[in-house]
This record gives C-alpha cells, structure tokens and sequence, in this order.
C-alpha cells in the first residue's frame, strides 16, 4: 500500500480551511496562556491514552483511516512515531519562537520531512514528556510578546513567534486525534 511521500502534503481543502479560517481564529482568540493551557490539556490526555499499553503496542505501526490535517504518509505510524514526531517538531518550534522572539530571521528551511520520526524507540513517552515538561517551562517563563519577524510554515503562512506557540496546539490536537486513531486498530 502506498501512502504518498513525506511533505506530499493536506488535501487542498483542508489546506485552505486550515489557512484561512483555522489559523485566523485562533489568532484572534488565543493569548499565550490559552495556547500553553490548550497544549497542557491536550498532552494529559496523551497521558492517559497511552498508560497501561504495554511497550510492544506502543511500538506497533498501524494504518489509520484518513483523519483531518494528518497528511498520507503519516497514517502509517505507531504511537511511539506520533510522540517522536511531536517531540521533534516542537524542538523545532521552540527554536523558531526563540529566535523570533529575538526579532531575529531564522536561517533554516522549514520542511516537513526534517520533522518526521526516525526511531520509534520503547522510551520515547518518556522522552515526549519529558520535553513537554521543558516546552511548558519555555512559555510559562517566556516573555509575553509578538515578534514583528516572521517564518513561513511550508503548508500555511507565515507565523511570527506567537503563531507558532498556537500552532503548537494545533499541532499536538490533530496528533492526539492519530493516537486516538492508532489505538482504536491495535485493539
């Protein structure tokens, strides 16, 4: 079965409601506290999800039905992949909201195959929360403004440093989603 290639991207329609009615919305009813509060909600649910699967489960890939906002090529990931992919686009996250915080241009391309799981390792829940704990501390201790510095998402618009924390929660909801849809196959 193939499931398209990495950074294949969204359909166009859900690209589209993401840009142009998604992120607006959240732009306008979001404040940074919201954002961390909405991200510290969506990960204890992960929390709970997750406990009691035994490691094997947790490392098993399955193929997902197709879910919003979950791009081809991700339906075929276990829990694990889904919590590695978390972790590595928010290490990304955090490094463009610093450097955009700092009203400075951040020199790397962003592209979505960079943030793609590679290991899908038996510690990763361990590693995922573990810099969920250090992301929380970023924001809660982060100052509180809104960078005139921007940087392209590769599927959306450009985000200044406030955007991206929200697109954070964004993010970490539409992948808690893929982990309510692994487990709903593993069983």
């Amino acid at each position: 079965m193939s499931l398209g290639v990495a950074g294949g991207g969204l359909p166009q329609i859900e690209r589209l409601f993401i840009k142009f009615f998604l992120v607006p919305c959240v732009r306008l009813l979001f404040t940074w506290n919201i954002g961390l509060f909405m991200i510290k909600r969506e990960v204890n649910i992960i929390k709970k999800l997750i406990e009691g699967i035994d490691e094997e489960k947790l490392q098993k890939r399955v193929v997902i039905k197709r879910a919003f906002a979950i791009e081809d090529h991700s339906r075929d990931y276990s829990i694990n992949m889904t919590l590695e992919h978390l972790r590595i686009a928010g290490t990304a996250v955090m490094a463009l909201i610093d450097t955009l915080s700092k009203e400075q241009e951040f020199p790397k391309d962003i592209t979505i195959e960079a943030v793609k799981p590679k290991e899908n390792t038996k510690d990763e829940p361990k590693k995922f929360f573990g810099f969920m704990t250090t992301y929380e501390e970023y924001i809660k201790n982060h100052k509180k403004n809104y960078s005139k510095m921007r940087k392209k998402h590769p599927w959306f618009v450009e985000f200044n440093n406030f955007d991206w924390a929200c697109f954070m929660y964004m993010h970490t909801f539409i992948h808690r989603r893929q982990i309510e849809a692994i487990i709903k196959e593993l069983k």
